[in-house]
């Protein structure tokens, strides 16, 4: 037997760095807008008789082999390792086991890869001790695990695309959390993925340093943290209902402004080469791009008319970015037991 558990990447429309605690208690709650696309961090599970757990990443090729008393024993910070050993010790599953993951997307690229590939283990985990749990659980577990990881405040919004697929609006306030799967015309939808582009800049980033930066920003009353956050707050619930209205004239005149206020947060949420891909793109007739995640690098979103998609996509090729063919999807987390 074995268990193959895949969970969507996402991009983020609007409101990433609000799902960051304590920072929507002190922005008096906020919505972060993102969607699941067909791009997916996969995980395979096979139980083996000796109480050995074997680790690999096929995307990196990278191994490692620990004894249940070494997987119990943690590893450290920044080990590439660290987060799926704490997953899989806090699962505690009865046996060994070969535990292969797989990213599709490139690393670093800010499109949530590292917290679907944890949903996705999560999921695997949760079908193989038949413990059940809900999704909920399983993305409050993953959150402070990752935290605990990292060693620095993480968000909760990558979590919710991976495992409820579709367009998400989360809200975060001081009444927890809600989540509602969008439901838009599937006109809309087809609309939306006519005129998506997703590139990668070629820059990697971690987006644990430039939230956390943010975050202390905002703590310290630094500049005009204050001011942009509570804009992009502003922007995520007119977004919302522009999504709802199917109004893409108003969708991307928001893009434009989350990103606006956006790269104003911290110094390195966009740099010269990335300033250079969103004027190409523009020149061409894209309407918005926004970079995904936090900033610095990795992938980014622009939408712009379907009849103008081969000329946006060609100057984003011309500025050194890489061209990804993914559209919206439709399904989270999705974990299967393949019988020998």
């Amino acid at each position: 037997m074995k268990i193959h558990a895949k969970a969507p990447n996402r991009i983020d429309l609007s409101g990433g760095t609000l799902d960051i605690y304590p920072l929507y208690v002190f922005l008096d709650g906020g919505y972060t807008l993102n969607a699941a696309i067909d791009l997916y961090s996969e995980v395979t599970l096979t139980p083996i008789p000796e109480d050995h757990f074997y680790f690999y990443s096929e995307d990196l090729d990278l191994k490692r082999d620990l004894s249940r008393e070494e997987l119990q024993a943690g590893l450290p910070q920044g080990d590439f390792f660290q987060l799926l050993v704490e997953i899989v010790r806090f699962y505690e599953p009865a046996t060994g086991l070969k535990i292969s993951t797989h990213n599709q997307a490139p690393k670093g690229s800010g499109l949530g890869a590292s917290s679907a590939l944890l949903i996705a283990l999560s999921g695997a985990l949760n079908q193989y001790n038949r413990s059940y749990m809900d999704g909920e659980t399983l993305i409050h577990y993953g959150a402070d695990l990752e935290a605990r990881s990292l060693g620095i405040p993480t968000g909760k919004q990558d979590y919710y695309a991976a495992l409820y697929g579709g367009i998400n609006a989360i809200h975060f306030g001081l009444n927890g959390i809600t989540h509602e799967n969008l439901e838009l015309t599937p006109s809309f939808i087809e609309k939306l993925n006519q005129s998506l582009v997703i590139s990668f800049t070629g820059q990697s980033h971690f987006s644990g340093t430039n939230n956390w930066n943010m975050l202390k920003a905002f703590i310290e009353d630094q500049g005009k943290t204050r001011e942009h956050l509570h804009a992009i707050r502003q922007t995520s619930e007119r977004m919302l209902d522009a999504l709802e209205s199917a109004d893409m004239e108003h969708l991307v005149q928001l893009l434009d402004e989350e990103w606006k206020n956006r790269k104003a947060l911290a110094e390195g949420v966009s740099t010269p080469q990335i300033d250079a891909m969103i004027l190409a793109a523009k020149e061409q007739g894209a309407w918005a791009s926004k970079i995904c995640g936090a900033g610095g690098g990795g992938c980014m979103l622009t939408l712009c008319p379907a009849e103008l998609k081969p000329a946006v996509e060609k100057a984003l090729q011309e500025n050194g970015a890489t061209i990804m063919k993914q559209q919206i999807a439709p399904l989270g987390l999705q974990v299967n037991v393949i019988s020998d």
